[in-house]
């Protein structure tokens, strides 16, 4: 399981090159045993960065959220800040790669990533390969999709306003945009599975200390204590849940 992280302040850590020029990442969270993990990458077209040219797949999820640029997989949905794409096991993408700007994205993946190209893809939009479909199926919203419809829902023991991404049918393991208001706090002081925040907008005191001025990290393992969190300003925050948190 990943370890516990509270506050992480993202835009302190250092860019690291992942290997393909103009890739680079900052990680944010990882479990050493399977390799699921959560990382903020920058796609860098003036250090080199090129699209891959083939369609591809993994063998794992990938779930994306943009955080800043313009980026595509097939050169017409483009993923600007708080597009959200989510690829399911075995679902093929990647089918005209494109790149418009420098960019960063917000990637988690369960399980260390391998890459499967298929240079005859069967369809030229998502569809998945090698057997039956996951029950939680691909999805991809730009940020007009993602930024409308918020209902309210109970997160973290307080009413806040919930834009759900995509949930798992069976397991309730899912993700939602969250808009918190200025001044909420929560009451909820554990979590029965996994729970994790990244802050997109605006800034969450943690334990009555003021927010970093720029993003923020958090990762709370199953069973785990929630820090006392207050909406230092109006907030919008990207949250992964492990299972059914009452959205």
């Amino acid at each position: 399981m990943r370890p516990r992280i509270v506050d992480l302040h993202v835009d302190e850590l250092d860019w690291v090159p992942l290997g393909p020029p103009g890739l680079y990442s900052r990680l944010l969270s990882r479990d050493p045993e399977t390799g699921a993990r959560t990382a903020l990458q920058r796609l860098t077209p003036e250090d080199g960065y090129t699209p891959p040219d083939t369609a591809h797949f993994h063998h794992t999820y990938e779930e994306i959220i943009g955080i800043s640029g313009d980026f595509s997989f097939d050169s017409r949905r483009w993923v600007k800040p708080c597009t959200y794409v989510f690829h399911p096991p075995r679902t093929v993408h990647g089918f005209a790669s494109a790149i418009r700007a420098e960019s960063t994205f917000l990637s988690r993946v369960g399980r260390d990533l391998d890459f499967n190209f298929v240079p005859e893809p069967e369809a030229d939009d998502l569809y998945v390969v090698e057997g039956k479909a996951p029950p939680r199926a691909p999805v991809a919203l730009d940020p007009e999709e993602t930024l409308r419809d918020f209902v309210a829902g109970e997160l973290l023991g307080s009413a806040v306003e919930v834009r759900r991404l995509s949930v798992d049918p069976v397991s309730g393991e899912g993700s939602a945009l969250v808009r918190l208001p200025k001044g909420w706090s929560n009451r909820l002081r554990n979590v029965p599975e996994y729970l994790e925040i990244f802050v997109i907008e605006g800034g969450l005191k943690v334990d009555g200390k003021a927010p970093p001025a720029g993003r923020a990290y958090f990762f709370y393992p199953p069973g785990e204590s929630v820090n006392a969190l207050e909406a230092a300003q109006d907030t919008l925050a990207y949250v992964n849940f492990g299972g059914a948190l009452g959205l």
